[in-house]
């Protein structure tokens, strides 16, 4: 893995606004040749849920499929675009960030989860016309990124015998559009798998996943383009998705499962996918739609069907109990006695049956998988140790002196090999169930896990990704109160101070304050990046890509911290 500013910049794929996420995506598939299909039908057990569930979530592990915390088999499962309608035997198109839509098999059980089918359902895909640290504006649509966002590069060159180039591993290496019109130099081609945001939200997409592709042919199939939000205007037959007008005047609509006169098709609120083989005129503002689907925010709209839904909750009512989640209307007042309510930011998993009218949810548990007022704090170096946790599943991390649990929460990806890409295969399989006996395989024990305290400290770690071996080490996160940091103006008298309790060493010629900040100060969000021994972190006066000191001052946003 490159080792460079850009790729440790702050801010970079974090939970920034997690506060107001919200959203979903799901329902209806569209296959070019017959219209509008069904995605979703009955089912048989998941782990831990009632006959006939839905899971729909991120993938987090391969070794089989991880998904919402289950371990799915797919030896027989086929995998479904829901939106070209394509279906393949093969689970080679599957990586770790995909939102999926899971069916499960009949041969299902408690003990065994298996699947009959993954759905795949991006939600945007066009070049990127604008980028920040935090985000990246997509088809008109507003992307917002987390901590647990996964880039991914699939691009030939990346993987070219000779002169190959550098792999998108965050979202400073993003090309932007330049220009506009006809002048217009594209940026990066990507599909962003996710959760949609509730409508009326300044962002539109909070991202799973970016993966980066090569900019499609002229010749490329009708989703090569496509954005998917809920509709804010109707003016005949345009609608506006995010900052995107979409003319249907040429498109074929499809609405409740069959063809519809798309002057009509939609309203306000309703959720919609807009497709096309072309790209808009770039800054994408306006766009010429070959089809458009009516989508429901649920996978599946049957009252009664049990289902599982995982994600962010942007908002929360006390009366009658009920909150949001990815833009659904979760009812709480049927949780167990003494089941407290989530807030704003907190991320949940939630087990419960589809309402009468199909696009609400009566949850029957409710698990809080993070808190929003948990801490952020990254770390990169080699794995002093792993051992096994007190619950099954479970393992304690050791790093740069650092206590941290890894769960099955946890998403796994390993970037130490060139093409890993291709090594998702059942016969290395990286998952919680595999976790400790394939880090003491690798030839790399060098690791970045992104990770949440919570209020005591612990550190749960969000994301861990192996790469390739370096003597450089990081940390990334809040300078601690105590010990007070001690700074100097001269080279040679280092700086000292600690994040999470581990002691940083720096050079003053190796910091660089961001504007307004004149000195470290307890509070402020550091980024160290220097050698790891004896229990510090050492940051030399020669200031390098893997040697400095970045502090951005106060926190802006609830998460930032991590690499």
């Amino acid at each position: 893995m490159k080792i460079r500013l850009a790729t440790w910049s702050f801010c970079v794929a974090l939970l920034a606004a997690v506060t107001a996420c919200g959203g979903g995506s799901g329902g209806d598939s569209m296959s070019s040749s017959s219209g509008p299909t069904d995605n979703m039908g009955g089912g048989a057990t998941i782990s831990g849920t009632a006959p006939g569930a839905t899971s729909s979530g991120a993938i987090t592990a391969f070794g089989s499929v991880f998904v919402n915390g289950h371990e799915y088999d797919i030896s027989k499962a086929s995998v479904v675009d829901d939106d070209t309608g394509a279906s393949m035997s093969s689970s080679s198109s599957l990586e770790v960030g995909q939102v999926v839509d899971v069916k499960v098999a009949s041969s299902s059980s408690d003990s065994a989860p298996a699947a009959q089918s993954l759905h795949l359902h991006p939600l945007v895909r066009g070049y990127v016309d604008a980028s920040d640290s935090s985000s990246i504006t997509v088809m008109g649509q507003s992307v917002q990124l987390s901590g647990t966002t996964v880039f991914s590069d699939h691009r030939a060159c990346v993987f070219a015998a000779t002169n190959p180039c550098d792999a998108v591993d965050g979202v400073s290496d993003l090309g932007v559009t330049a220009g506009s019109g006809a002048s217009a130099t594209p940026g990066s081609y990507v599909v962003v798998d996710g959760y949609l945001f509730n409508s009326g939200s300044a962002v539109n997409v909070v991202a799973s996943l970016v993966a980066v592709f090569d900019a499609p042919s002229t010749n490329a199939g009708m989703a090569a383009f496509k954005a998917e939000g809920s509709v804010s205007a109707v003016s005949g037959s345009t609608v506006t998705i995010g900052a995107l007008s979409v003319n249907l005047a040429s498109a074929k609509c499809y609405a409740s499962g069959a063809s519809t006169a798309c002057a009509s098709a939609f309203s306000v609120g309703q959720v919609v996918s807009a497709f096309a083989s072309a790209s808009p005129s770039l800054p994408a503002a306006s766009f010429s739609a070959s089809a458009a689907l009516l989508r429901d925010r649920l996978p599946v709209t049957t009252a009664g069907a049990v289902i599982e839904l995982q994600g962010g909750v942007s908002a929360v009512s006390s009366s009658p109990a009920s909150f949001t989640l990815r833009g659904i209307s979760i009812d709480a007042t049927a949780l167990p006695a003494g089941t407290a309510l989530p807030v704003v930011g907190d991320i949940v998993r939630v087990l419960g049956t589809v309402s009468t009218s199909g696009t609400s949810v009566a949850a029957t548990s409710l698990q809080i998988l993070r808190a929003a007022a948990s801490a952020s704090y990254a770390f990169q170096g080699d794995v002093s140790s792993v051992a096994a946790g007190s619950a099954s599943n479970t393992y304690t991390l050791t790093l740069l002196g650092q206590t941290i649990t890894v769960n099955s929460q946890t998403r796994f990806a390993d970037f130490s090999i060139r093409n890993w890409f291709g090594d998702r295969s059942s016969s290395k399989p990286f998952n919680i169930s595999t976790f400790q006996t394939y880090l003491a395989a690798s030839s790399s024990q060098h690791l970045i896990v992104r990770t949440a305290a919570d209020a005591s400290g612990n550190l749960q770690a969000l994301s861990v990704t192996i790469v390739r071996a370096s003597a450089v080490s990081g940390v990334a996160g809040v300078v601690d109160a105590s010990p007070a940091p001690v700074n100097s103006t001269v080279t040679g008298t280092p700086s000292t101070f600690s994040i999470h309790g581990m002691a940083v060493s720096a050079d003053p010629h190796a910091i660089q304050l961001q504007r307004r900040v004149s000195a470290i100060s307890v509070g402020d969000e550091v980024l160290a990046v220097g050698t790891y021994a004896n229990g510090a972190l050492s940051v030399s006066a020669s200031r390098s890509f893997g040697n400095f000191v970045l502090d951005s001052g106060p926190p802006r946003q609830q998460d930032c911290p991590g690499f």
